[in-house]
């Protein structure tokens, strides 16, 4: 389904704007940690995410981009990840069915409970059972079972309306662009039987099989992908018996309306969650603004969205970095504080982000500015009311 082009059109855009690769083919970076931190744990946490990300070969390839597209039409992605002999370093991934495995809990021998995933159950040859911390698996859903299981699903109901409209047109143009032929056999004193087998012969003779491959888009007339504009009639007589040959008129429906068509077509734009302006490529073709001002709602939600498929993509990277910095430093196994120091930060492109951005940091600098010319008189002499420094720890966020 997600092979054909209107549905592939979604897809590549929405991956265009999830991942986007920098000079180095980097998408992503660490978020840095809090000052906190010693330094060489902060100098191996920026070492760890390189190794990582090198590990998944994300800068050699388009591989991040392909494994986000897949996961936009299968739902789910699962990996093992592999250590060394030692168990002391992660060397690499292998992607895994994610329909074989489910997750499980397992009492340990010392009364304990541990998070496991079960792969295989139905093969006893092949089943294994993995530690929480051998798998990644993330889910479009996460776990909700109300849930579409992928994005592609929410398109398949608009896309097959759409097709469906296109084709009842397809077909009423070809039907109607030919003669449509009424034929009143004669029969004569020919018994039933008889009567039905000339019917039958001459219904194989002049009947035609108009089928439309709805894939390739391919139209063919009795099995043959070409159409005949003029036909003859060649038909015996005898005794003055002569079939009578005439022709129908078009009648039915106009089906050369095509508001219908634009209906069920903005039905699979507004179910796509892309902004339906990017659909209009020959309008926009020539329109580029930086602006911001007037920043079209659609394109506001649209980066929301893009923003929670990452949120769920980035456990790639994430959960293995946890996983790493563990191993390094086990005194940080039971440390939820530093658990949520750990993240990564994708690059961006949408251009409504990037200027709502700079607007805020440039209405965030002339509100220091205004409040650091508030003069106050300290030891019979004027002085700033707010120290510079500050104004801008407290404003800036920096």
């Amino acid at each position: 389904f997600a092979m054909n082009g209107e549905i592939q059109w979604i897809l590549d855009t929405i991956a265009d704007e999830a991942i986007i690769q920098d000079e180095r083919q980097f998408f992503c970076q660490p978020v840095p940690m809090s000052n906190s931190v010693q330094e060489d744990v902060a100098k191996t946490y920026q070492n760890n995410f390189e190794k990582i990300y090198t590990y998944w070969r994300f800068n050699d390839d388009t591989t991040a981009w392909s494994l986000f597209y897949q996961f936009l039409i299968d739902g789910y992605l699962a990996f093992e990840i592999i250590y060394d002999d030692k168990n002391k370093n992660i060397i690499g991934f292998k992607e895994l069915d994610a329909a074989t495995i489910r997750p499980a809990v397992e009492k340990q021998n010392d009364g304990t409970f541990k998070n496991v995933w079960y792969q295989n159950e139905g093969d006893p040859a092949l089943f294994r059972t993995l530690y929480d911390s051998q798998i990644i698996y993330i889910s479009y859903g996460k776990g909700n079972v109300a849930s579409r299981t992928s994005y592609v699903e929410r398109l398949v109901r608009s896309f097959n309306l759409l097709r469906i409209m296109e084709h009842t047109r397809v077909i009423w143009n070809v039907m109607n662009s030919s003669f449509r032929l009424k034929m009143i056999v004669p029969i004569g004193s020919k018994s039933p039987q008889k009567a039905r087998e000339t019917l039958g012969e001459l219904m194989s003779t002049y009947k035609e099989d108009v089928r439309l491959d709805y894939d390739s888009g391919e139209l063919f007339i009795n099995g043959r992908p070409n159409i005949q504009f003029y036909k003859n009639y060649m038909i015996p007589s005898k005794n003055g018996e002569q079939t009578e040959i005439s022709v129908i008129g078009g009648e039915g429906p106009d089906l050369s309306n095509m508001d219908p068509l634009s209906y069920f077509s903005n039905k699979l734009k507004v179910d796509s969650k892309v902004p339906i302006s990017r659909f209009d490529r020959a309008a926009n073709a020539s329109t580029f603004s930086f602006s911001a001002e007037g920043a079209d709602r659609e394109e506001i939600r649209f980066a929301k969205f893009i923003n929670r498929l990452r949120s769920i993509f980035q456990e790639i990277i994430t959960k293995p970095l946890y996983l790493q910095m563990v191993l390094d430093f086990p005194a940080f196994k039971d440390d939820e504080l530093f658990k949520s120091q750990i993240g990564i930060r994708f690059n961006k492109d949408n251009i409504f982000e990037r200027e709502k951005e700079m607007n805020q940091l440039k209405s965030t600098i002339e509100f220091i500015n205004d409040m650091s010319q508030l003069k106050t008189i300290r030891k019979g002499k004027e002085s700033q009311y707010f120290h510079p420094a500050f104004l801008i720890k407290t404003y800036s966020g920096l």
